[in-house]
């Protein structure tokens, strides 16, 4: 992945960190989108058009919350 990436955070509906970047190609479209998917099954329903979009919006939708 991009070096750039923020790291992708903790579930928050079974806390693991075992996410992975899944991608698509609807029909229709030229170029790919993404989402996040936990290994629980947890994902957005939203589709990102860049794999950084994706992982910013898991951190800020479907991660714990931080303990800071």
């Amino acid at each position: 992945m991009d070096d750039m990436m923020a790291d992708i955070l903790p579930c928050a509906s079974c806390g693991g960190t075992k996410q992975t970047v899944e991608d698509s190609k609807p029909e229709g479209r030229t170029a790919d989108v993404y989402r996040v998917v936990c290994s629980c099954g947890a994902a957005s329903a939203m589709w990102s058009v860049t794999p950084t979009a994706a992982v910013r919006l898991w951190n800020r939708y479907m991660a714990e919350p931080s303990k800071d």
